[in-house]
């Protein structure tokens, strides 16, 4: 009778609850605060002026080239590239603030919105892919416990969710306590970053692998864990990156 109890309360709480909170805090944008009609979602207006993904550079590193590419000069004679790398967004204006958000000021309630708005640009290409396993790019353990949450692995898990493909949050692991590189050169970036994963080979040997992370400006951390990976036996590595930063 009690288990009978909880069951229908659980039901009717399920059923009506979110109408009841929708009413009371209402679902607004968090860009500019305005209604919408859905959490998780962008008003229209915001929407439409998110940047696009750059028009020009290396599909598989990342770099800038003079127009969209397959493999760069460097690509062609360095094999610690990805296989594929995909930007859904340019790193300015109103993704910018989301991304700040997310990472640094706690709102990790926005990785269901930020996975939202990377499925509507990359759904084709993502599908296309058909990884294996979803790896997040990992914080050290001391970083974690200082930030309380890994802002890459919440956004793989939702993206594993559309993609009906499992997260593995142990593949990959940072063994090295790097410094932040937002005042880094891009030598100092690639140094800071070298050696500074280590890959369990029983989770990734064989496996086609989409990695995420939130921010790309150099490279130098997605090329330092694809080459771990790699050298562990993975098949494919893909990289998706929810922007990448422009040079001035």
């Amino acid at each position: 009778m009690i288990f009978k109890t909880l069951a229908t309360a659980k039901a009717i709480t399920d059923k009506i609850g979110p109408n009841i909170l929708d009413s009371i805090f209402p679902a607004s944008c968090p860009l500019c605060g305005e209604g919408v009609a859905n959490a998780h979602t962008l008003c229209g207006e915001c929407y439409d002026q998110l940047p696009n993904a750059p028009e020009a550079y290396c599909l598989r590193c990342g770099g800038d080239t003079v127009k969209a590419e397959l493999g760069c000069g460097r690509c062609l004679v360095v094999n610690d590239s990805p296989d594929r790398v995909y930007f859904p967004f340019t790193y300015n204006r109103g993704i910018a603030k989301l991304l700040v958000g997310y990472k640094f000021a706690d709102y990790s309630e926005w990785c269901r919105l930020i996975a939202n708005l990377c499925w509507l640009r990359l759904q084709e290409d993502l599908c296309w892919e058909e990884p294996d396993i979803i790896l997040p790019v990992p914080l050290h353990p001391w970083r974690f416990i200082a930030r309380r949450y890994n802002q890459s692995a919440l956004l793989a898990g939702e993206l594993a969710k559309k993609l009906d493909r499992p997260m593995v949050t142990n593949g990959l692991k940072r063994i090295k306590m790097t410094k932040p590189q937002t005042h880094l050169s891009q030598l100092g970036r690639v140094a800071n970053v070298q050696d500074a994963f280590k890959a369990d080979h029983n989770k990734v040997t064989g496996r086609a692998i989409l990695l995420v992370d939130d921010v790309f400006t150099t490279g130098a951390t997605m090329t330092s864990a694809v080459k771990e990976l790699k050298r562990a036996g993975a098949k494919r590595v893909s990289v998706l990156c929810v922007a990448r930063t422009l040079k001035e």
